[in-house]
């Protein structure tokens, strides 16, 4: 599967995108609303934990359940329920919505065009139809290159690192692309910047 870099970018991509085309629904960029995506794209890795917690491997249920097309709709049905619970308007509990779904969601996409293999060459797989499905599905193609986390040399490895580099050269890439095309996202992003230095650069 993908890195936590990986994921945390491609959701930073969707916050970028979301801004771009649901103004009304994702308010202005902000480093809090960066942190917050990051960490929602990297939620179905958490299922990681499970193996070492029942005295299995740790990749004893990953890119199961969590990784699939209903997870994502659960997880945003249950921010907006969150959101509804504590009294927020209508608006805010569409942006909970929105958040949740899209942030696990595109945690389920990149990881189901990982594989081995960049190129025409199947994915590693994951439960992206489940409940409708209980079977690992295929991508056709691999369009991003999975890390190595069996043991602490695997994960300090150069594969690894040059699948971070990969990574953010892709996301970052299209995140400079979307910035580069939105005057109102670079002006939102300077003065993100700016704000954060004068912070703690007082």
């Amino acid at each position: 599967m993908a890195s936590t870099l990986g994921h945390a970018l491609s959701g930073v991509d969707c916050l970028l995108i979301g801004r771009l085309v649901c103004p009304n629904l994702i308010g202005k960029i902000s480093v809090g609303s960066i942190i917050f995506i990051a960490f929602l794209a990297n939620v179905p890795d958490l299922d990681l934990l499970v193996g070492p917690m029942l005295g299995k491997h740790h990749h004893f249920l990953h890119g199961q359940m969590t990784h699939s097309i209903s997870f994502s709709v659960l997880w945003g049905g249950a921010m907006w329920l969150g959101a509804k619970m504590i009294g927020a308007g209508s608006i805010k509990c569409k942006t909970a919505f929105i958040f949740g779904f899209v942030g696990i969601l595109s945690h389920v996409v990149v990881d189901w065009f990982t594989g081995p293999n960049p190129g025409v060459h199947p994915s590693f797989g994951t439960m992206i139809m489940w409940p409708f499905s209980w079977e690992r599905i295929h991508a056709p193609f691999t369009l991003f290159l999975g890390p190595h986390h069996g043991s602490l040399e695997e994960f300090l490895s150069l594969h690894n690192l040059w699948v971070m580099v990969r990574e953010f050269l892709i996301f970052g890439g299209v995140a400079g692309l979307l910035i580069a095309y939105s005057a109102s996202l670079r002006e939102e992003i300077i003065i993100m910047w700016r704000d954060l230095l004068k912070k703690y650069l007082k």
